[in-house]
C-alpha cells in the first residue's frame, strides 16, 4: 500500500513540476498505459487491457511524432480508434441502472458536444463527439454506484471520469488556441490508467485507503486544471466535476450506511422470528404451522420468498417456483422458493433457518412421543387433555356438531391369555392403524386405556358418527391376525351429536359414551349403542 501511494505521489510530482511535465507527458504517460494494459491483459481482462495497450501505443506514436516533428498521418490515429472502440465496448459491458442522480453529470456531455463543434472538422472533432457519447454511456454506470457502494468499482468509474474529463479538456484547449505540451491535464490520463488497474486488479483495500484513492482522483481534476494555463471555462468544468463527483460519493456512502442499518434491522426481525420456531408442549404446533412460521422468518430477509418445502417430510407451505435455493438441514432436503431471484444475500441465514427448522421438527417429534401412544401412534389421555379444548374452540367458532364414540375389542383378554401378549399387541396395532386411516385431521383418535379407544368426531352428528364407527368395525372384523382363527369384533357406545357448549359438556358426553359401551357389552357385544 505504501508503495502505491509513493508511486502516485511521484507521478503527480512529475506531471506538475514544470521541468519534468513535458517528459512526463511524452514518456511516462504512454509507458504507464502500456504496463497497465499488459497487466490487465495477462489477468484475462482483455477488453480493458487491450484498450490501455492501444492508448499506450497511440500515445507513444504521438510522442515520437512530437520529438521528431513528424508530419501528422492518419495511420498514427489507428491505435486511438482501436482504443476508443474497446473503451466503448468495455463501458457497455459494465452493469448500470437508469440514471437519475447521475444526470448531474450531463453538463459534461453537453460541454463535450459544444467543444467538439468548436474544433475544426477532422479527427479531433470525431474524438470530441465520441467522448460526448461515452459520457452519456457513463451516466447509468455512475448511477449504479450510488446503490452498490464498492470502492473497487468506484476506482474504475473515477478512472473513466478522469479519462473523459481529460479528453474534454484537451478538446477545449485545442479550440481556444492549441494544446501546450506538458499541460497538467495529461496527469489525468496517467491517473486514469492506474485507477483502472487498481479497480480491476486483485488488490484489496482496507480502511481508508480505498475512499482516499477515490477522493484523490476527484481532487486531481481541479489540481491539474485550475492553473493559469487553463481558461476560465475549463476551470469551472473541473470544479463542477469534482463537486458533483464528491457529492455523489458522499451520497453513495449515506445510502450504504442506511442499507446497513436496514439490513441489521431485518436481521433482528429474522432472529426474533427464529426464537418463535420452538414448539412448546403446551402449544403443539403442527409441522405445517412450523414451516409457515419459518417462511415468515425468511420473508423478513427476503421479501421475494413465497414458499418453503421439506421434502423428506412432504411438507410444503406457500408455492413452489423455479427460483429455488437449498436450505442446509443435515441430511433432509429443503428448499426456499422465490418469486424472483433474491436481491440480497445474507450469508449464514439459510444455515440458521435450516438448523432451527430441524430442531423444531425434532422437538415436535419428542413432544408427540409424550402425547401419543407408542404402540398405536394415536393420542394418549394426556394428548386428549391438550387437544380437546382446541377441538371445542373450533366447533364453537363454526357451530359444528361433535360426536363421541367409545370402542372396545370384544374378548380381548382371551386373546392375551391364549395367544400371548405379542399377538395382543399386534391386534392393538392393527386396530390403531384402521382407526387412524378412518378419521380426519380435525378428529381426535385416542387409545384411552388397554383395549379401549375413544373417537371425538368434529362436524359429525350421531348418524355420521354411526357411519364412521361401522366402517371401523367392518374393516377390523375383516382383519386376519395369525394365529387367531376367528374374526375379531368391536363394541361401541356413541354420544353427543350436537354443538358442544362447554368443555364440561364434552366430558359428560365421554362418560355417556362409556356407559353406552358398557350396555353394548352387557347385551351381547359386537354392537353399537347410543346414549
Amino acid at each position: 500500500m505504501g508503495f502505491i501511494l509513493a508511486s502516485l505521489a511521484f507521478l503527480v510530482f512529475l506531471g506538475l513540476f514544470p521541468l519534468t511535465a513535458p517528459h512526463s507527458e511524452l514518456w511516462v504517460e504512454p509507458l504507464v498505459a502500456l504496463f497497465a494494459g499488459g497487466y490487465l491483459w495477462r489477468r484475462g481482462i482483455r477488453i480493458w487491457g487491450g484498450a490501455l495497450l492501444a492508448f499506450g501505443a497511440g500515445d507513444l506514436l504521438w510522442s515520437l511524432e512530437e520529438v521528431r516533428e513528424v508530419r501528422e498521418n492518419f495511420l498514427l490515429e489507428l491505435p486511438y480508434f482501436l482504443g476508443y472502440g474497446l473503451f466503448t465496448l468495455g463501458l457497455l459491458r459494465l452493469p448500470g441502472r437508469p440514471p437519475r442522480y447521475a444526470l448531474a453529470l450531463l453538463p459534461l456531455a453537453l460541454a463535450g458536444l459544444y467543444g467538439g463543434l468548436g474544433v475544426p472538422a477532422g479527427v479531433d472533432r470525431v474524438y470530441a463527439l465520441w467522448d460526448a457519447l461515452l459520457l452519456l454511456l457513463f451516466l447509468p454506470r455512475a448511477e449504479r454506484l450510488l446503490y452498490n457502494s464498492n470502492f473497487k468499482e468506484a476506482l474504475v468509474l473515477v478512472g473513466l471520469l478522469l479519462f473523459l474529463v481529460a479528453d474534454l479538456a484537451y478538446v477545449l484547449l485545442e479550440a481556444q488556441g492549441g494544446y501546450p505540451l506538458g499541460h497538467p491535464v495529461h496527469l489525468l490520463w496517467t491517473l486514469s490508467y492506474l485507477f483502472w488497474v487498481l479497480g480491476f486488479g486483485p488488490l484489496a483495500f482496507r480502511g481508508f485507503l480505498g475512499p482516499g484513492l477515490v477522493f484523490l482522483g476527484l481532487w486531481a481534476m481541479p489540481a491539474t486544471l485550475l492553473g493559469e494555463q487553463s481558461p476560465s471555462g475549463l476551470r469551472l468544468l473541473a470544479l463542477y466535476s469534482t463537486l458533483v463527483g464528491g457529492l455523489g460519493l458522499l451520497y453513495a456512502d449515506f445510502l450504504e450506511r442506511r442499507r446497513i442499518a436496514e439490513k441489521q434491522e431485518r436481521w433482528g426481525q429474522f432472529l426474533e422470528h427464529l426464537t418463535r420456531l420452538s414448539p412448546r408442549v403446551t402449544q403443539t404446533l403442527s409441522p405445517e404451522a412450523l414451516l409457515l412460521e419459518a417462511l415468515k422468518a425468511a420473508q423478513e430477509l427476503w421479501p421475494e420468498a413465497v414458499g418453503l418445502e421439506v421434502r423428506a417430510r412432504r411438507g410444503l407451505v406457500g408455492e413452489r417456483t423455479s427460483h429455488a435455493v437449498p436450505i442446509p438441514m443435515n441430511g433432509d432436503t429443503a428448499f426456499l422458493y422465490f418469486r424472483a431471484p433474491p436481491a440480497q444475500d445474507f450469508p449464514g441465514a439459510l444455515s440458521l433457518l435450516g438448523e432451527r427448522i430441524r430442531q423444531g421438527l425434532r422437538q415436535m417429534e419428542w413432544g408427540a412421543m409424550a402425547l401419543q401412544d407408542p404402540l398405536t401412534g394415536l393420542w394418549n389421555r394426556r394428548g386428549l387433555e391438550l387437544e380437546l379444548p382446541k377441538l371445542l374452540a373450533l366447533a364453537s367458532r363454526y357451530a359444528a356438531p361433535v360426536s363421541v364414540a367409545f370402542l372396545d375389542i370384544d374378548r380381548f383378554k382371551s386373546v392375551n391369555d391364549i395367544h400371548g401378549h405379542p399377538v395382543g399387541d399386534e391386534v392393538l396395532r392393527r386396530l390403531g392403524a384402521i382407526i387412524g386411516a378412518s378419521v380426519r385431521r380435525e378428529d381426535l383418535a385416542v387409545r384411552y386405556g388397554g383395549e379401549e379407544f375413544l373417537l371425538v368426531l368434529y362436524g359429525a352428528d350421531l348418524e355420521a358418527a354411526r357411519e364412521v364407527v361401522e366402517r371401523i368395525r367392518a374393516r377390523f372384523q375383516g382383519e386376519r391376525i395369525p394365529p387367531i382363527p376367528h374374526p375379531l369384533t368391536l363394541s361401541a357406545g356413541v354420544a353427543g351429536g350436537r354443538v358442544p357448549g362447554s368443555l364440561e359438556e364434552m366430558e359428560e358426553w365421554i362418560l355417556k359414551a362409556d356407559f353406552a359401551l358398557l350396555r353394548a357389552k352387557e347385551t351381547g357385544r359386537n354392537r353399537v349403542t347410543f346414549a
